[in-house]
This record gives structure tokens, C-alpha cells and sequence, in this order.
């Protein structure tokens, strides 16, 4: 599964701490409105002490590539840093620390990261004590050719290591003093990092470790995480190879952050992780309904097991005595424990979508009428091939079950077009099924091998020309399948929640089936789930009218 809808835009984000990193020109300001914070000591990590021990302040600026995941990371990361005492700023040229924080499930993503550090390499040049990072995904699958493409590169850390951050940086601080890098920098031809720092080697990452801090400047919605890492090992799919095997944060930890966002005054919270459904089957304490608590689970949701799960999932004894903290659990205790206004979460697998789960978003007020439920294809035999796990008939019963149940859900999902092996005959299946279930919106992707994975020892037989002309029906399909459904709004009011202002400078807000809705207005009302008569669609957006 390509997980998690893709960010359109790199968020960039920047930062300044009380850095390891020696400089001659020392900044006495902060750029902009970056919080000061004193950073709290941290039991049982010394890095964030080891930090400290320096006085000068540093810039950080942090550019995100990718989806909502590495969104919220990227908030974790300059938390944590912030913290340290580092200032965050939105211009490169004044950062002393540059950070990417990549992507690594299309090729495009990992292209556009290769491009921006390349573009740094003459900054570094100019100056030798810049500190250049590739962080994520991309850190984890590409490890050491890093470093062989990109000799600027001072360090490459992979998702797990990221609440190490202020501690590889001090490596980096350390390793540059050693190797004298004052007298490196006399040589103007430098372009290369003399020491360099790579971390990629933890499986899972700690959740139990979340670093204090964190970096959300107010707004109206927020992003919290509540897994990390897949175990479904699709063909196509690296996220088990960058992100790790399942592992959840504790329902208590979820439901205290939402709350305080909440009383924070933000309206609306989308829960994350690579697959939300399987929340709870692994928590970090080794707890959790995986091994014997799966087969309860899988009898609890009426469904049944998957003949590759291990034998212990067919044990009714230790089934029994499993705990089951499952994800409907958390949407209803979310629901019942916190006042936030909204709920949205992303992304889910369709082998874990199941009744109970279309009941809970059906039970709770707060739960907005919205699904992600990426299907990929619309062809057995690739969605076989590709080992999704179900088959078509079974991937639109759900559909079915869950509109009988959440009449005015609005359905998105993923679509792969060229995945080796993909005949004329399957696309048109695909076609067939977006016709028949009739998406709201769909994210579509022209299948690139990613290294490791096992649809990449397969070959890559369906032609360039072939995936860019699949892409662009899909794409076409879609955009009037979108629109016709956006149409039946017009003369109708909906709620949005105004979140802003869009390039345009109109206020722009979803409604609680994810669709944008833009309308003119003043800044007062951003923040309210306010009432907007549809004046005009397109196959993307609602425009109308903010009424009073």
C-alpha cells in the first residue's frame, strides 16, 4: 500500500538551537515568532544534556517531502529540537543546519530529494561548517549510496532514529572538531563532509521514547500519530523495510494528546499510521492483541483468518485471554473522553476494515463520514500478484456494508497503473470498479520498483508510454466521476471548517467528508464550523457563499 494520501507540498520548516556546530558569525536573534523554550531534562538520554553543554544558538531549516506521517514527524522533530534551544526559520540561507525529511515510495520522491540536497552542494561550498541531513524513509532504503551520491551529506538517519536527532547532531559536532575542521574549511574546494554520521540500523521505532516538545503552531486541525510501521508486506510496497513491523502507541497517551488539543482549540485531529486498522496489535510494551489475540480479534470483527497467519492465531484458549484495544475501541473512547470536533484517520487497509469498525464511525459523533480505502486495482489477478490479501468481490462488499451503515460516506482510495504484469484486460477492470463503487477522490500512481521489495525482482514490463496513458484515463475517469458527485451540493449548504486561507486568499476548509471548500469571508471566522451555500463545483472543490 502507498501509504497515506501524499502531501502536495513540501512543508518547509526550520530551526535554531544551542548547537554543537561551531561558527565564527554568531547570531544574536531569533528569525521570527520561533518559540524559546528551556529544554526539560530527559531521563536515560544524555544526548539532550550533551547538547546543552553549547551556548551558541543555531538555525535549523527542515523541508518535509511526502505524507501526512512525515508531516507530523517533522512537528516531533522540531519539538525535540526547539527544545534543545535550537530557533526554527524558513530561509535557507541564514540556516545553519539544512534537514530533508524524505520520502522513499516512488521514485519521484526519492528524485526530488536527490535534487534539493545536489542543488546544496554549492552552499556548502561556501560554507564548509553547513550542516546537510537526509532524514526518513529515503535514509532507510537508500543508506550508504547516500553518501557515495551525495558526498555533502554530513548525516542520514532512517525513521526509528529520529528522537536521536539531538545526539546525531552532537556526533556530527563532535566528529567535525576532530577532524580540524577550521583548517578544512581553508580550502575553497571543498565540497564534500570530512565526517559523516549514519543511523539506520533500528528496526522499530521506541514510541515509549517520544522526546518532550513539540512544534504545531496554532490552528484549527492537527495530526496525531498512533502507529507507526506495516506488516502486510505488499509486493510493491518498502514501507515494512523504512517503517518497521506494526508497533501502537498506548490508548491512554492518544486520548490525553487529543484531549489536549482539543481544550487547545483545535476543531479537528487526524489519527495516523500506515495502517490505523491494525491499531493495537502491537504496543510497545510487548502488549497488544497480535499472535493468540489476532484470531480473537479476527472472530470479534466476524471474519476470517488469513491461512498464511501463524498457527498460534487458531489457539481459542490463549485468544480469550488476549486484551482487545483494537482501533473502533479507541475511536469510541476518543469520541466519549475528549471534545474535539472532528475525527478523521488515515490510512486503512482493506483486510482490516471491517463491521465494527463501520459501526463505530456510524456510533460516534465525532467521527466524520470519510474513508480511506486504498484498493490499488481493480484486477484479482493483480491485487493476487501484488499480495493485497482480498479479492475484489470481497473489497466491495465492504463498501457496501460500510454506505449501509454511513449513508453519506465519501470513499477515497489509491490506484497503481503498470504494476508488472498489468494487461489491457486488468486496467480495465480498474476502470470497471471505479465506475461501479465511485470514488469521491482518488490518489493515482504509475508503479515504480522500489528496491527490496519482492515485485522488484519481477520485470518492469508495462511500457512508460503505457503507464502515462493508463494514468491519464484513470485521472480522467475520476475527475468526472468527482465532479458529478461534488454537483449534487449546488443550492445546498454544507458545514466546512474554515482552516485558513488559500493561495487565492479565499478561506478554505473541508467539509466532514474531506471536501475542500473555499468561499470569501474575514479571518474571524477561521476556526468555525461554519455553514457555506454551494454556489459553483469542480471535480475538486465546493465554491460558495459563507453564511452567518
Amino acid at each position: 500500500m502507498y501509504p497515506l494520501a501524499p502531501v502536495t507540498k513540501s512543508v518547509r520548516l526550520a530551526v535554531t538551537p544551542r548547537s554543537p556546530f561551531p561558527r565564527s558569525a554568531r547570531r544574536d536573534s531569533v528569525h521570527g515568532d520561533a518559540p524559546r523554550r528551556a529544554a526539560p531534562p530527559v531521563s536515560g538520554a544524555p544526548v539532550y544534556n550533551r547538547a546543552r553543554r553549547h551556548v551558541m544558538q543555531r538555525h535549523v531549516f527542515l523541508q518535509t517531502y511526502g505524507c501526512q506521517m512525515n508531516e507530523r514527524d517533522s512537528e516531533e522533530i522540531l519539538g525535540m529540537l526547539t527544545a534543545q534551544g535550537y530557533a526554527v526559520t524558513d530561509r535557507e540561507d541564514e540556516a545553519d543546519v539544512i534537514l530533508l525529511n524524505t520520502c522513499s515510495v516512488r521514485e519521484h520522491a526519492e528524485d526530488r530529494a536527490y535534487g534539493k540536497m545536489g542543488a546544496l552542494q554549492a552552499r556548502k561550498r561556501e560554507r564548509p561548517d553547513l550542516v546537510l541531513g537526509i532524514l526518513g524513509c529515503m535514509a532507510k532504503a537508500q543508506r550508504e549510496a547516500i553518501f557515495r551520491r551525495l558526498p555533502q551529506v554530513d548525516l542520514v538517519a532512517g525513521p526509528a532514529e529520529i528522537y536521536d536527532l539531538p545526539d546525531l547532531l552532537a556526533r556530527v559536532a563532535e566528529a567535525r572538531q576532530q577532524a580540524g575542521l577550521r583548517r578544512l574549511a581553508a580550502d575553497p574546494a571543498l565540497a564534500h563532509s570530512p565526517t559523516r554520521v549514519l543511523a539506520v540500523d533500528r528496526a522499530v521505532r521506541p514510541l515509549e521514547r517520544r522526546p518532550p516538545g513539540d512544534w504545531r503552531r496554532p490552528g484549527v486541525a492537527a495530526f496525531v500519530t498512533i502507529m507507526e510501521g506495516c506488516d502486510k508486506r505488499c509486493a510493491y510496497c518498502i514501507v515494512p523495510t523504512t517503517r518497521g513491523q506494526e508497533v501502537s502507541r498506548p490508548m491512554a497517551e492518544i486520548v490525553e494528546e487529543v484531549a489536549q488539543l482539543a481544550r487547545a482549540g483545535y476543531r479537528q485531529v487526524t489519527l495516523l499510521g500506515q495502517n490505523v486498522n491494525a491499531y493495537g496489535k502491537r504496543f510497545p510494551d510487548g502488549t497488544g492483541y497480535r499472535g493468540p489475540g489476532r484470531r480473537r480479534q479476527l472472530l470479534h470483527l466476524g471474519t476470517r483468518a488469513r491461512p498464511d497467519l501463524p498457527a498460534d492465531h487458531d489457539d481459542p484458549a490463549a485468544a480469550e485471554s488476549a486484551p482487545l484495544e483494537d482501533f473502533p475501541t479507541l475511536l469510541r473512547a476518543l469520541d466519549a473522553r475528549t471534545s474535539i470536533a472532528r475525527l478523521k484517520f488515515t490510512t486503512s487497509h482493506p483486510f482490516d476494515a471491517h463491521e465494527e469498525l463501520f459501526r463505530a464511525m456510524a456510533d460516534c459523533r465525532a467521527v466524520c463520514e470519510f474513508l480511506h480505502l486504498p484498493v490499488q486495482s481493480g484486477s484479482d489477478r493483480v491485487l493476487q500478484a501484488m499480495r493485497r490479501g482480498y479479492a475484489r468481490d470481497a473489497y466491495v462488499a465492504k463498501v457496501r456494508r460500510v454506505r449501509e451503515l454511513v449513508p453519506d460516506v465519501a470513499l477515497s482510495t489509491d490506484i497503481i497503473v503498470g504494476f508488472p504484469g498489468e494487461t489491457d484486460e486488468d486496467f480495465e477492470a480498474t476502470l470497471d470498479l471505479m465506475t461501479e463503487v465511485e470514488y469521491d477522490s482518488a490518489f493515482v500512481f504509475k508503479y515504480s520498483p522500489r528496491p527490496g521489495t519482492e515485485a522488484a525482482g519481477r520485470p518492469d514490463d508495462v511500457p512508460r508510454a503505457v503507464k502515462a496513458a493508463r494514468n491519464q484515463r484513470v485521472l480522467a475517469l475520476q475527475d468526472a466521476i468527482s465532479r458529478r458527485k461534488l454537483g449534487r451540493w449546488l443550492g445546498q449548504e454544507v458545514e466546512a471548517l474554515i482552516e485558513g486561507r488559500n493561495r487565492r486568499g479565499q478561506l478554505s476548509g473541508h467539509t466532514r467528508g474531506n471536501a475542500t471548500v473555499v468561499c470569501d469571508g474575514p479571518d474571524s471566522r477561521v476556526g468555525e464550523l461554519a455553514p457555506v451555500r454551494v454556489e459553483r463545483v469542480t471535480s475538486t472543490t465546493l465554491i460558495g457563499l459563507l453564511r452567518d
